[in-house]
């Protein structure tokens, strides 16, 4: 029998959401096109937002239910008493590349190097997640973050930043970037690339609400990791159709045009945030709010939603109920 959830389980109701980066959106197009937004009785209207502190204000003043994303300033709003939760976290880590214009062996090289990279501050004054990243790379090295000089380019992560990153380093303009991705155009160009080690670190398609929303909307936060999970499972269970959803997607959205079916296929089917993820994300918000040191990185986070329902959905054959997906 299938114990999963139909639309006639639950009231239906209308969001709002805001995502955060191009690269998450195709856990939310398999969600969209295979109908599983619909399975739990949700219509979601998603909105690109490339500002930290306004997504959170959209949150804050109800314009928004959903934020995919904003994975650094929420523990300092916790602190300082804001509503703000978050619910899931399917991917838990980066494995980034070093490229360089001379070979390089070991991370620790790189002092005294100029590193090529985004502000460090996005328009909102919070962490540049990116940039942050290669932050905790350096001190991981057992650098600190003045044993490098920053070369700053852009202010924030784009695809007009990748390109003006190639550029700035074929040109000299600094020693070393670093890349999260395909470096093959690196490798042809002549630059060394360094694989660095996998970072733990809370990114992607995280689900982040208030407890305002959570109260408001009918078992809200349940039907939000619900629809994750399915999606997540529908995706690893169903490539074929997957990757026509996310030709379509590519085709629709020039900035999702690096997308691939391991874009969602690489999404955990049990998306708990790894502890150690957790503690990276509160180390960067540290750095800018010193005042998130009073509360424990956890109370950000409501996992019983999670606990919930990944048991039913994994062991229930409930992909019959699924809908053909809408190509396009």
């Amino acid at each position: 029998m299938d114990t999963v959830a139909t639309t006639n389980d639950y009231e239906p109701i209308e969001i709002h959401g805001y995502f955060r980066s191009h690269t998450h959106l195709p856990i939310w197009e398999v969600l969209d096109k295979a109908g599983i937004w619909r399975r739990v009785g949700i219509t979601v209207d998603f909105t690109y937002c490339d500002s930290s502190s306004e997504a959170e204000a959209a949150l804050f003043e109800g314009r928004v239910d959903l934020v995919s994303g904003n994975h650094i300033s929420p523990y300092a709003l916790v602190a300082w008493g804001k509503p703000i939760v978050s619910l899931a976290s399917p991917t838990n880590g980066v494995s980034d590349r070093l490229i360089s214009r001379e070979p390089i062996s070991s991370l620790a090289q790189i002092r005294g190097k100029r590193v090529i990279d985004t502000t460090v501050l996005d328009n909102g004054g919070g962490y540049n997640h990116i940039r942050g990243n290669h932050m905790l790379y350096v001190l991981e090295a057992g650098l600190e973050l003045k044993d490098v000089q920053w070369v700053e380019i852009a202010d924030k992560m784009s695809s007009e930043f990748r390109v003006a990153q190639f550029h700035a380093l074929k040109e000299g303009e600094g020693d070393v970037t670093f890349v999260t991705g395909d470096a093959q155009k690196y490798e042809q160009a002549g630059f060394s690339v360094l694989q660095l080690p996998r970072l733990p670190m809370i990114n992607g398609p995280t689900l982040t609400t208030t407890v305002t929303a959570l109260n408001k909307y009918d078992r809200f936060g349940e039907r939000l990791v619900l629809a994750q999970v399915l999606g997540i499972h529908y995706a690893r269970t169903h490539r074929e159709e997957t990757e026509k959803l996310l030709e379509g997607l590519k085709q629709r959205e020039p900035e999702a045009r690096g997308v691939s079916y391991n874009s969602v296929a690489k999404l955990l089917a049990k998306p708990y945030p790894d502890h150690q993820a957790v503690a990276n994300a509160y180390r960067l918000c540290c750095m800018k709010a010193p005042e998130a040191k009073e509360i424990s990185p956890l109370a950000l986070w409501d996992l019983h939603f999670c606990g919930s329902w990944i048991t039913r959905v994994l062991s229930t054959n409930y992909t019959r109920v699924i809908e053909k997906p809408r190509l396009g």
